[in-house]
């Protein structure tokens, strides 16, 4: 229990997940002492032990070693778990500093703490009369009649009293009535009196409170029965903002070889996103970004990487993230880098009970004003010697969006799906279906159309191209025909063919919809890369390696029996149906490289988001020649609603002192209310019902045994750490975790429902499959705490019967929160995309039903029949 505890709190794994564990708690709580047990037996250790057949006497130190160092580890566990599960709780409160709610975030935090409390002592006095008994026995070789009754009294209560704390028997209704008539009766006037406030029940005040029973003020957040109607007025005219978005390979190059940062980076966007793969020297390039553009008085740095500089171990440098954000906008809260659960996916060789970091992915998430973000740098599955490794490619895009947690808690979606923008760029390392001549003959011909028709020049048409990065400044627009040749390109790209069957990144876009540049790999490093204006295939030939030599007569010996084997498998396959599979079970020519778009940048807007993303510009950076890659960079304009700040103090910025170590986070969510912002926001209560749901494309649904509703995404939701809390008060809390129960009414008053606040605060909710399809069924209703300027999604998943993903989606309804707030009821069929890390599966069709809910002034004791 209390190792559960510890993995859901502190280091926040996905509460649904931890339940696997059971089958190694009960190994250990099961089969360790049967072994023991075995073994005392086999050694007849066993015997008389006054009242119990026990460890006998004279064997103290075998009692302590096989039993009770066993307790005294459990009851010390127990207590480092309750100091960190308070730390845990403590810490994040203090980084979300409110007045929405504190005090019912005060209610769960001592339904929890006096849980664990009451759990402690018991354990403690149990066990303590126990351990005193035998010590005494065994040091002095008798029995002490007083020690021994207590050790008879209290070890067998343990079973009861834990009943009693986890049942909630002291918060129970009963309980409290016997203990309000306790203090009343003459009997014990005189003592209720000192321990019991005038007008309280005994175990409400006095030394007992903190103990049995919440001694914390009611919540009190009514509005005096006040319509919020038209209270949310959503921003007409948003703020522009400008990210510049690059991926470079250094190819284990030193900072010197690489050439000019002044011919990479333009100056002036609001954000940057700099990926690097095999990197030797990060802190330096590091460095010189920073001092390029401006240094710490002008912006702020956010780092992440996985790797290593060993290259004796097999590794080829850091795979690494890098933001730098304007320092006004992170001074002043507007832009901020929230805790994340996990920001690293490793998909190198495989360690057993790890894999490598030499592949693989980083990522780091953000807020700015109303709007998260989350940016994604990875170095996917390269070819090896005649076998095409897209199947590896493909999970190695999967498992970045699903392995990937960038919210603070697990909840078990992908993480496109948890952000209003996500963008992945790096060293993807998709490649090319063709022959070199092939693809560099149709890279020629594409260059000189876009040359003619657009540029109208043969001199540095190239430079001219990614100068449109410059901040702002649109993308190209090329002619039907200049366009219809990179198309032609890209047909034979390996990526834009599994997008457009939905395999990976569903939903996901290149800026411009596909690469108008020449490949970025593999190109000779220095001069020997140049290819002029790109018109010359002759010079194209000249400037990418289109071979690959082999080492010795050995390795090309190894390599042709590889090759014959993999068509000996290959013959033996059941026919292929799709181009996909067609693509991943095609053979490579042994010793030929193709020239590739292995460096991509894609980015995904959730729904209703789309509008407030727009790609500019999508280049190939030319002048950077010290490696086999040449940068690939985009630039991006999106909208804010800067009324909003939600960050207070900078979470994971490096400061400017030379080491770049990333801190822990300390990044503040603030509340609307009492908050930094301009605008100090619009609470609402909302009642929100999905019912109706029916897959109307895909197979998805077929083994679903549970739907699950998440209302709103942890991410719009300046609550979320509240709602961690109440959500960790009911696990434990027992009866009466549940908090104060409000009133809350309807645009008709006579429509009331009765909701506790630990409801209130739970965004998640869970029902059979069965119970959610068909017309009128039951479906899933909850009433949360949301403010509508933050926009408004919801996430859904199906499980199967063992509570494995079936498939994901979100749904928008953030167009219909006016209308909401309003007092209108709104009612609509939503049609969520549904998936598996990128994925495409099918469509999932649903009813949705808003209302807002307005609290009345109080609830009488007696209404509390109503609770929803």
């Amino acid at each position: 229990m209390a190792h559960n505890l510890y993995n859901w709190v502190v280091l926040k794994k996905d509460l649904a997940s931890l339940s696997s564990n059971l089958k190694y708690y009960m190994t250990v709580s099961i089969g360790l002492p049967f072994c023991f047990a075995v073994g005392l037996i086999a050694g007849d250790k066993l015997g008389f032990a006054s009242l119990w057949c026990w460890i006998e006497s004279g064997t103290g130190s075998l009692r302590f070693t096989t039993f009770y160092m066993f307790v005294v580890m459990a009851w010390i566990y127990n207590l480092f778990v309750f100091l960190r599960v308070s730390y845990a709780i403590r810490h994040r409160m203090q980084k979300n500093k409110r007045i929405t709610g504190s005090s019912a975030i005060a209610v769960a935090q001592n339904a929890v703490r006096r849980k664990m409390i009451q759990y402690l002592i018991i354990f403690f006095v149990i066990w303590f009369f126990g351990l005193l008994n035998r010590s005494i026995q065994d040091l002095s070789g008798d029995t002490v009649f007083w020690a021994l009754i207590l050790h008879v009294l209290f070890v067998p209560m343990q079973g009861f009293l834990n009943a009693v704390v986890y049942g909630g028997l002291f918060e129970t209704k009963l309980f409290l009535d016997f203990s309000e008539y306790v203090c009343n009766s003459p009997p014990v006037t005189f003592i209720s009196s000192r321990l019991c406030s005038k007008d309280s029940r005994c175990f409400k005040s006095g030394p007992f409170a903190s103990l049995l029973q919440n001694a914390a003020p009611s919540l009190n957040r009514s509005h005096d029965g006040r319509s919020m109607r038209g209270a949310y007025k959503p921003r007409v005219n948003k703020a522009s903002k400008s990210l510049f978005i690059s991926t470079y390979n250094l190819a284990e190059k030193p900072l010197p070889d690489l050439g000019d940062l002044s011919e990479w980076i333009p100056h002036g966007y609001d954000v940057y996103a700099i990926g690097v793969q095999e990197c030797m020297c990060l802190n330096e390039l590091r460095d010189e970004l920073w001092k390029y553009l401006g240094g710490h008085q002008s912006y702020r740095m956010f780092v992440a990487e996985i790797g290593s500089t060993n290259t004796a171990l097999g590794f080829h440098g850091m795979i690494a993230v890098t933001i730098f954000a304007r320092a006004a906008d992170v001074d002043s809260g507007a832009f901020f880098m929230p805790e994340s659960n996990a920001t690293e996916v490793k998909k190198g060789a495989d360690l057993i009970v790890t894999k490598a970091p030499n592949k693989g992915a980083v990522g780091l998430p953000f807020i700015y004003h109303d709007t998260s973000m989350a940016f994604f740098t990875g170095h996917f599955a390269a070819n090896s010697k005649g076998r095409n490794r897209l199947k590896h490619r493909l999970v190695d895009s999967r498992d970045t969006l699903t392995k990937a947690v960038l919210t603070a808690d697990d909840i078990g979606f992908d993480s496109h799906l948890t952000h209003h923008f996500v963008f992945v760029f790096g060293d993807l390392n998709f490649r090319c279906g063709s022959s070199p001549d092939n693809v560099l003959s149709l890279v020629s011909q594409a260059c000189k159309i876009e040359r003619d028709t657009y540029w109208r020049s043969a001199g540095d048409w190239t430079k001219q191209a990614y100068a449109l990065l410059d901040v702002g400044k649109e993308g190209k627009k090329l002619s039907e025909a200049a366009a219809g040749a990179w198309a032609s390109v890209l047909s034979l790209d390996e990526l834009q063919m599994v997008m457009g069957h939905n395999e990976i990144f569903s939903n996901f876009a290149e800026p411009g919809g596909l690469p108008q540049f020449p490949p970025s790999f593999r190109r000779k490093m220095g001069a020997e890369g140049g290819c002029g204006d790109y018109s010359d295939v002759r010079q194209l030939f000249e400037a990418f390696t289109t071979n690959v030599k082999e080492k010795n007569a050995k390795d090309d010996k190894k390599g042709k029996e590889f090759e014959e084997k993999e068509s000996e498998v290959r013959a033996d396959l059941a026919p292929r149906n799709t181009t996909v599979k067609q693509s991943i079970n095609a053979a490579l020519k042994l010793g030929e490289r193709i020239p590739s778009y292995t460096d991509r940048i894609l980015y995904h807007a959730l729904p209703g988001k789309e509008g407030d993303i727009s790609p500019l510009a999508y280049q190939l950076c030319d002048q950077m020649t010290g490696s086999d890659h040449r940068p690939v960079s985009g630039s991006f304009k999106f909208l804010v609603d800067d009324r909003i700040i939600r960050g207070g103090v900078v979470g994971n910025s490096v400061e400017d002192d030379g080491t770049h170590e990333t801190e822990s986070s300390r990044t503040l969510y603030s509340s609307m209310e009492g908050g930094r912002g301009k605008n100090q926001g619009t609470k609402c209560t909302f009642r929100f019902h999905a019912g109706d749901f029916q897959a109307t494309e895909g197979d998805f649904s077929q083994k679903a045994e549970e739907v699950i509703v998440v209302f709103p995404l942890p991410t719009e939701d300046p609550l979320v750490e509240e709602r961690r809390v109440h959500a960790l008060a009911k696990a434990i809390g027992g009866a009466g975790a549940g908090g104060k129960q409000v009133a809350f009414q309807t645009k008709n008053a006579t429509d009331i429902v009765y909701v506790e606040t630990a409801h209130l605060m739970n965004n998640e909710k869970k029902t059979a499959w069965k119970k959610c399809e068909g017309v009128h069924c039951e479906g899933i209703k909850m009433i949360s705490e949301c403010r509508p300027e933050l926009g408004v999604h919801a996430l859904i998943k199906l499980n199967d019967k063992k509570g494995d993903c079936l498939g994901q989606g979100v749904v928008s309804f953030g167009e219909y929160m006016t209308r909401v707030t309003n007092g209108e009821t709104c009612s609509f069929t939503a049609r969520v995309n549904i998936g598996v890390g990128g994925k495409r599966l099918g469509v999932l069709q649903c009813s949705i039903d808003i209302v807002e809910l307005w609290e009345m002034q109080s609830l009488n004791s007696e209404e509390a029949d109503n609770i929803v």
